[in-house]
């Protein structure tokens, strides 16, 4: 499918960039799922693409289709139209949209329509001091605090779901339920007090989250030729001391090109960064900050800051590429591309990561008792656990209520308009949840300087490629070929020390891990908890950690 949808959209001479799904529609996009069940395996894969044109009315599956779908994009790439400044000057919500809500009075494009998705019709008007537009984690942590401390807060989501990507879908097949992750799978700790931000919002909202623990990420990589040839191998980063038994230098000394080399340039590494990290204690990484009011915010740091006065020469590094201070100290081709895989978490290779990302790793991955966690039912109970702490302080919560307007007055936001025509006024400030590119277009015809540069920033900025997520429900007690699901050596090395749910698939070690078609990741959350599926079946979330 893959193949034929490639050939589709990108017919020679044509542009790929012109075809590949834009930041626009990302969020809706990561929120839609769907399923389907067979006898042995139920698969469920979404590819996201560029939304077709309302005159492609031709069957999908039809030649007429698939040639009209190659002209269209060729004739987007001859005429030189600039995507990234339509995707900012397109308004209409239903245009952008890759599917159709199930209760849409009118259709104007031929979309898959999916049950239960609402349609953003809900809200009404009021005035509160401050309005926050997306439900994801950026706009729960920004609601739940500002009513914490005092403001009347609305945050208003277009989805009936809350969360963003910490999104969970369930499909029942067979009469079991099988619920699914559509967004992050690996997280570190949670289950106890800890650097993670999403913990300290979780403690400063004085609220609970069921977490599941495991101490490993599973590697399967090529043979020690590194060249994807010959059988594939299984080896796991264990998290706290590295010199431990079983430990990171271990795996270094395993299966590095020079693990002594690798293990001397790790050590610089952390050498190098050593005063940065330790800032990491001295202060919670939300109050970092990239304007003046980082002085404010980071006040807390003091004590630390005299005793170790070397930290201001360092400053610039916490916000700057890794890959600068990778580049300068290591060398060791297995050593780097671990170091790439790490930036994964926040979603970028060393190239792209800001150095605090591995200022996080380096003083939390390695020391004792480090755990990744699970959360039990699924990632949006962490986005309840928010929601659940802002309404305890007066945050209002209302799904399904599309923001069609940021209203402005002098220049300044001073409320929205919904779908439904209700007005939402702000006394004190609009924040905005969604995509810049979704962002900008809410602020409709609004003219200034500062906006229109905005506008011209993004337009340059390079399209976003699609993702191919696939969730698969597997039947683990029944027999293929004579074998049951543990009888394999490959799902018993998953498994191993108590379950490994996480676990990234590198095709060519030897390659860039910012290869699209090089580097997967999948989880298996029914291995540490098992409400996510019937007995004897597990759910399994594959997806590529960069856009393809």
């Amino acid at each position: 499918v893959a193949a034929r949808w490639r050939h589709v959209v990108s017919p020679p001479g044509s542009s790929v960039a012109a075809c590949r799904a834009g930041p626009a529609c990302l969020r809706e996009r990561r929120r839609m799922a769907g399923g389907g069940s067979g006898a042995r395996v139920a698969v469920v894969a979404w590819w996201w693409w560029a939304s077709r044109s309302a005159a492609l009315r031709a069957p999908s599956g039809s030649v007429a289709a698939r040639w009209r779908r190659g002209v269209a994009v060729r004739g987007a790439a001859e005429s030189g139209k600039n995507k990234n400044v339509a995707q900012t000057e397109e308004t209409s919500r239903d245009r952008v949209m890759t599917f159709s809500y199930d209760t849409e009075r009118e259709r104007v494009y031929e979309k898959p329509v999916y049950k239960g998705t609402g349609d953003g019709m809900s809200g009404e008007s009021g005035e509160y001091d401050v309005v926050v537009i997306g439900s994801g984690m950026g706009g729960l942590a920004c609601g739940s605090l500002s009513a914490k401390y005092g403001s009347k807060t609305i945050v208003l989501e277009s989805h009936i779901k809350m969360g963003g990507s910490a999104h969970t879908f369930s499909r029942v097949a067979e009469g079991g339920k099988y619920s699914f992750e559509v967004g992050p799978s690996i997280f570190e700790g949670l289950d106890k007090p800890s650097l993670n931000p999403l913990r300290i919002l979780i403690d400063a909202l004085d609220e609970t989250l069921e977490v599941e623990t495991y101490d490993g990420l599973g590697y399967w990589i090529p043979t020690s030729n590194h060249d994807a040839t010959g059988p594939t191998r299984y080896w796991r980063f264990q998290l706290g001391d590295p010199e431990a038994p079983g430990g990171f230098f271990e795996s270094l000394r395993e299966h590095a090109e020079d693990g002594e080399l690798a293990i001397r340039e790790w050590k610089a590494l952390c050498r190098r960064l050593k005063t940065l990290g330790g800032s990491t204690t001295a202060v919670s990484l939300l109050n970092l900050r990239q304007d003046a009011g980082f002085l404010a915010t980071t006040a807390g740091s003091l004590p630390f800051v005299t005793t170790h006065p070397d930290v201001f020469l360092d400053l610039p590094l916490t916000f700057d590429s890794l890959h600068k201070t990778v580049d300068e100290l290591v060398t060791e081709p297995f050593l780097r591309n671990f170091i790439d895989t790490m930036c994964i978490f926040c979603g970028f290779p060393a190239k792209g990561a800001m150095t605090a990302h591995m200022l996080y790793v380096l003083e939390r991955f390695f020391e004792p008792e480090c755990a990744y966690s699970v959360p039990v039912g699924g990632t949006e109970n962490i986005a309840r656990a928010l929601a659940r702490g802002g309404e305890k302080f007066g945050m209002k919560l209302q799904l399904n209520a599309h923001v069609d307007e940021i209203l402005l007055e002098h220049g300044r936001a001073v409320g929205v308009r919904l779908k439904n025509g209700a007005v939402v006024r702000a006394r004190k400030a609009v924040v905005s949840n969604a995509t810049p590119f979704d962002t900008v277009k809410l602020l409709k015809d609004a003219d200034s300087p500062r906006l229109n540069e905005w506008r011209s920033t993004l337009a340059k900025l390079p399209r976003h490629g699609a993702i191919l997520h696939l969730f698969v429900a597997l039947d683990a007690e029944k027999l293929v070929d004579g074998k049951r699901l543990e009888d394999h050596d490959s799902w018993r090395a998953a498994v191993e020390r108590g379950g490994s749910p996480a676990h990234l698939v590198v095709q060519d070690w030897g390659r860039s891990m910012q290869d699209s078609q090089n580097l997967c990741s999948f989880f298996i959350p029914s291995v540490k908890d098992p409400s996510v599926c019937p007995p004897g079946k597990h759910t399994v979330h594959v997806r590529p950690p960069f856009p393809q």
